[in-house]
């Protein structure tokens, strides 16, 4: 699952959450005019691009793959203000930012099962909070109580 937060941070325990928190479990992009910049399948890619294969590379080690490499340099190196948001039929969903760059969710799943997700938006704002989950049988409001045990 990647996990973006939006909005101004707030502390939670230890770390810091977003106004807002987007929760992708479905393929996703970010690209610009000219390129993608990152994909969720880069998780499975090593962090050094132009490296011989290894068969030892372990991607699921925080900053061990190239997902979270080239992430951590945008986010380090940029800052995304959101212009506009919509989804579309199959619960897909596209955010534009400032100097066209461009969040693009698409699920690839057909299966209809109740409980498959594709994304989350979580409002972080409220307490408790609501969120809206999309998956195959369409959105749904859920609020936080309902998903915890």
């Amino acid at each position: 699952m990647q996990c973006f937060q939006f909005g101004k941070l707030q502390p939670v325990g230890k770390s810091f959450i977003g106004e807002v928190g987007l929760h992708i479990q479905c393929p996703w992009r970010l690209t610009n005019k000219q390129e993608i910049i990152v994909g969720s399948e880069d998780l499975f890619e090593q962090p050094i691009e132009d490296t011989d294969y290894d068969s030892s590379f372990e991607w699921d080690k925080p900053m061990a793959n190239l997902r979270d490499i080239k992430l951590q340099k945008l986010l380090d190196t940029q800052q995304f203000k959101v212009n506009a948001v919509a989804t579309d039929h199959y619960g897909g969903l596209e955010i534009k930012f400032d100097e066209d760059f461009c969040l693009t969710l698409f699920p690839t799943l057909s299966g209809k099962d109740e409980f498959l997700e594709y994304w989350r938006l979580l409002n972080n704002k409220v307490k408790p909070g609501s969120h809206l989950v999309v998956g195959p049988l369409g959105a749904e409001e859920k609020k936080e109580e309902e998903h915890i045990k």
